[in-house]
């Protein structure tokens, strides 16, 4: 049977780890992130620069977005942790022992991934989105 402390050794990391994840997860899944740039096809590049919420897409703004007369385009990122792996203990082959980083070892190591979002204009006014990068 499993100690009450041995079963805390095991769920604790677990729920920690999905806390974790979903902390990192975008609000939207990709229908509804979609969905929700689609609603600013034939809007003027000025409606969608005062309107648009790149935090309901989980996206942080890197920098100003970029507009010229054929596109208006977001450089965002969106955080993710990565958590850090913990070595086996040697001898037991069980447990874990603690390695010593800089990082913080309960959050993991943080990268910032990033993506374009393009709006397609013609006359001031969006035709299209696209994306380009990976973590779109």
């Amino acid at each position: 049977m499993w100690s009450a402390s041995r079963l805390n050794k095991l769920i604790w990391p677990g729920m920690l780890l999905l806390l974790s994840a979903c902390s990192h997860t975008p609000t939207l899944s990709p229908a509804q992130r979609d969905a929700y740039l689609q609603q600013f096809i034939g809007q003027s590049s000025d409606t969608i620069y005062s309107q648009l919420d790149l935090s309901k897409l989980g996206y942080q703004q890197v920098n100003e977005p970029i507009l010229s007369a054929q596109q208006l385009v977001y450089i965002v990122q969106r955080p993710v942790a990565l958590p850090l792996s913990v070595a086996q203990h040697p001898v037991a082959g069980t447990g874990s022992v603690p390695i010593p980083v800089a990082a913080s070892p309960s959050r993991g190591y943080d990268v910032n991934l990033q993506c374009k979002i393009i709006f397609i204009l013609k006359e001031n006014i969006a035709q299209a989105v696209k994306y380009t990068g990976r973590t779109c």
